[in-house]
């Protein structure tokens, strides 16, 4: 049997690791990025590895955060399959220990002390690879594939189209040296990632395959001293909590959580520049780091929460000349522009050194900028310190995946056979852990029925 897996990230690379020891399959994977060992880390989003390879490396071991598969499958196999794998990275990774010890009491605590300010606590185990030990793993499992007999690894090859007939996925289009060719397969795997997300779009448009909308995540990284959040990350490591605002009752959530961590630009397709954070495992700052984004999912007639998204980036960019913007919260809500003088007598030093001092309030809309600032004022009371002056805020933070494809189970396509659909580009997972179980869970039904 041959099938192609188009995208070497955490779907891909699950999916293309459970083959390796079933010789009578035949898997090419196409990757329109570099070779884990010609990226670099300015490549965050594209490449061999994926968005993960250079990201925080946490695995949130929970069926609630993530990604939506507890809308495909029941709760206890979704956790059976969490299990799985996870064994893969901490085996390859060496990563054996999780960062919380989950103290039944004081996590109820922390969870008691949220809910008397309308925060939803949802405690959740996480194994913290570390961007270096996140990317110990992608080097040992891009050698594995590269040593297999019956695997082999394009990059920089860009899947431009399906060959698709009579309602089935033949094959795939590549391009190599400037000319498309066309491939034919038995099975495609798609797992081209939140940078695929318009790729995706356009594949569904064409073909009519049936999908929802996703919300879109837009907001900002906030920058504390690690004091203000150890009560919380001493016993949980990442806080995952939600908040639904007053005014317009619109969900917030943190996400991305790195004690000890740092600020980092990530590159999305088409030059585009949005702030991300990360931590290593053996090397620590004296801030703690988090993203607060608002949900928004739009209504009809409007169904392209990517543009939208991408049109507050590119105002970020626009206004700081392609930098990220820190403001001073101190600024922020006094309706100011940080300055560099101001930024550089801060209490909280930025950890993203290349940051422009700016006002965010030229990017983000009323609407979100309130959420915002309501649910920082919000944390506050649990993690005194979070709306003090000094906080610094970054912008703008914008996660993409719109596209939901409609898939059974087993990641199949609803629309076209032969096609699978995995990981963050299908609008199915956001995050490293459901992202390779969607890739495991399409290739053990490859496996099962070759």
């Amino acid at each position: 049997m041959k099938v192609a897996i188009v995208g070497a990230g955490s779907a891909g690379m699950t999916a293309a690791y459970n083959f390796l020891k079933h010789k009578d399959i035949q898997a090419d994977i196409y990757e329109k990025g570099k070779d884990i060992e010609t990226r670099t880390r300015n490549e965050v989003m594209e490449g061999f590895g994926g968005a993960g390879a250079y990201s925080d490396g946490k695995l949130t071991l929970t069926t609630e955060y993530g990604g939506w598969l507890t809308d495909y499958m029941p709760e206890d196999e979704l956790e059976k399959l969490i299990d799985e794998a996870d064994d893969m990275w901490k085996n390859l990774s060496e990563v054996l220990e999780t960062e919380s010890g989950f103290n039944y009491e004081t996590t109820k605590d922390l969870e008691y002390q949220c809910s008397r300010h309308k925060l939803k606590l949802i405690p959740a185990k996480i194994r913290h690879m570390g961007t270096d030990n996140c990317l110990l793993f992608v080097k040992r499992i891009s050698a594995m594939i590269k040593q297999s007999d019956n695997i082999k690894l394009h990059c920089e090859s860009p899947v431009t189209d399906l060959i698709v007939e009579g309602g089935e996925v033949k094959g795939i289009v590549v391009l190599e040296n400037g000319e498309e060719v066309k491939k034919y397969y038995d099975k495609v795997i798609l797992g081209v990632g939140r940078s695929g997300n318009g790729w995706m779009q356009d594949i569904v448009r064409k073909y009519g395959i049936e999908n929802g909308i996703n919300p879109v995540d837009i907001g900002i990284r906030v920058e504390v001293p690690r004091s203000v959040t150890d009560s919380f990350t001493d016993n949980l490591y990442e806080f995952k909590i939600k908040y639904y605002t007053s005014e317009f009752e619109d969900e917030v959530r943190t996400f991305c959580v790195n004690p000890g961590g740092f600020i980092s630009v990530e590159k999305n397709t088409g030059g585009l520049l949005t702030v991300n954070g990360h931590s290593y495992k053996n090397k620590k700052s004296d801030n703690t780091n988090f993203a607060l984004l608002v949900s928004t999912k739009f209504t009809e007639p409007f169904d392209e929460p990517v543009q939208y998204g991408r049109y507050i980036a590119n105002l970020a960019n626009l206004l700081s000349g392609n930098n990220v913007i820190v403001q001073r919260y101190g600024d922020f809500i006094r309706g100011r522009r940080s300055t560099e003088s101001r930024i550089r007598k801060n209490f909280v030093v930025p950890t993203l050194k290349t940051a422009l001092p700016g006002d965010l309030s030229f990017v983000l809309p009323y609407r979100y900028l309130h959420n915002l600032k309501e649910t920082i004022e919000q944390l506050d009371k649990v993690m005194p310190g979070m709306a003090d002056p000094n906080t610094l805020m970054y912008g703008v933070e914008v996660k993409f995946y719109s596209v939901r494809i409609k898939i059974d189970s087993k990641m199949r396509c609803a629309s076209l056979d032969n096609l699978y659909c995995t990981g963050d580009g299908a609008g199915i997972t956001r995050g490293i852990i459901q992202a390779s179980v969607s890739g495991l869970v399409a290739a053990k039904d490859i496996i099962e029925n070759k």
